[in-house]
């Protein structure tokens, strides 16, 4: 199965999570991905490696951040 290519920096959130996260690409292999987290409940400012098919891309107009 081939999931999205997110690209360096790209906004995500976790697309089953109950609260808001947010989060920005640091590094991916097209499976896995290591994520910065803004907002994530116990993980702000960590970065975690993530199943890729576990995040969705955020617009920047709903992320609020700054590359």
């Amino acid at each position: 199965m081939k999931f999205d290519d997110f690209k360096r920096g790209e906004a995500v959130a976790l697309s089953t999570a109950s609260d808001d996260t947010l989060g920005r690409i640091v590094w991916t292999d097209g499976r896995t991905a290591e994520v910065h987290w803004e907002r994530r409940p116990g993980f702000e400012h960590q970065i975690t490696r993530e199943d890729a098919a576990q995040l969705r891309r955020v617009h920047e107009s709903e992320a609020g951040m700054s590359a």
